[in-house]
């Protein structure tokens, strides 16, 4: 026989028991500071925010209150399709608008001050 644990079967009991942990009445939680400024967060809050160990934060200043807001765990997969429709709605739309910004006469002066930080100079 396998020394690995088996997996349990699902039961009513928990059922119930997560239902009443997650459906009480919201209670302001309580945190305490260290001495090495951490601070420990709830686990119930942590799971209704999808939040595990490891998970990234950012935190801001609003006011007399510190905001933690949860970073994305994979950056493309967050961001992806988050720009469709900006260049145009079709295939046609985004190639016509190209091919206006190729044919920009600034174009490779913004494209050394990009690379470079600087304008080139000027040219007789």
């Amino acid at each position: 026989m396998s020394d690995l644990p088996r997996k349990r079967e699902y039961s009513k009991v928990r059922e119930a028991a997560l239902e009443y942990i997650t459906d009480r009445k919201e209670e302001p939680a309580v945190s305490t500071i260290s001495s090495k400024n951490q601070i420990s967060l709830p686990a119930r809050l942590l799971r209704e925010m999808g939040l595990a160990a490891g998970d990234r934060l950012a935190i801001s200043r609003e006011g007399n209150r510190l905001v933690l807001r949860p970073r994305p765990r994979n950056w493309v997969e967050y961001y992806g399709g988050s720009l469709r429709g900006l260049y145009g709605q079709t295939k046609a739309d985004v190639d016509a608008y190209l091919e206006e910004l190729r044919e920009d006469s600034d174009r490779e002066e913004m494209i050394e001050e990009a690379w470079t930080g600087r304008k080139p100079p000027a040219q007789p």
